[in-house]
């Protein structure tokens, strides 16, 4: 096995099993790739997916990996066989199981940009934790277009007096004109500078309409 590929033991994993039995039919390797990384955020190999069909019996019912005009799932309208299902009965994913890798709400996780999400929710919501904190310490509700930054860069500093927040107007000053500093103090001038140019900005724009 490359080793870069996940080792998945298929019959531990009732949620990923059952997904890939629903998914297949019809499918493509490249869409089932693309499908399972979205779902699980896990990359299969190409012989991952080829074992899994052979083990259990599944047909991707495309022509040369590629779909045929009007192509309909081979399966479609029609209940699992009983040879298929007595396969999988034991990975299957039962009404009222939970997942191993279930994650509570309150369960914390880094996305790829580094930030620090937070579960809020069930069954998949997640926020981020420096907005989450912001609310919190100042008892206020973000906008949609309320920008939260780290003044000293670090996105695992959630002190109060770190996160500072900004407009999108503000923001957008504050990166055109290369304003960000990485000292902290420093970096709150900046931000501060970069709130005036955007109010004086919007000011003019509002001059600018009543001539």
């Amino acid at each position: 096995m490359n080793k870069n590929t996940t080792l998945i033991r298929w019959q531990e994993e009732p949620e990923k099993t059952r997904f890939l039995i629903e998914y297949i039919p019809g499918h493509e390797e490249s869409e089932i790739k693309a499908a399972f990384m979205e779902r699980f955020g896990i990359l299969l190999s190409e012989s991952q997916i080829g074992n899994f069909k052979h083990s259990h019996n599944i047909k991707s019912g495309t022509n040369g990996g590629r779909y045929r005009k009007g192509h309909i799932p081979c399966n479609k309208g029609e209940r699992m066989s009983k040879e298929v299902y007595e396969k999988c009965a034991n990975t299957m994913f039962k009404k009222g199981h939970m997942p191993h890798n279930h994650r509570n709400v309150g369960s914390e996780r880094i996305d790829d940009e580094g930030y620090t999400m937070v579960k809020v929710a069930e069954p998949k919501k997640w926020s981020l934790k420096h907005r989450i904190l912001y609310e919190e310490y100042h008892n206020e509700k973000l906008k949609p277009s309320d920008t939260i930054i780290f003044l000293d860069g670090d996105k695992n500093n959630f002190s109060e007096d770190n996160l500072i927040k900004m407009s999108r107007s503000e923001l957008l000053r504050y990166n055109r004109d290369g304003l960000y500093e990485q000292n902290a103090p420093t970096n709150l001038s900046a931000v501060l500078v970069a709130k005036l140019k955007a109010r004086i900005g919007e000011k003019r724009n509002r001059l600018g309409g009543e001539s």
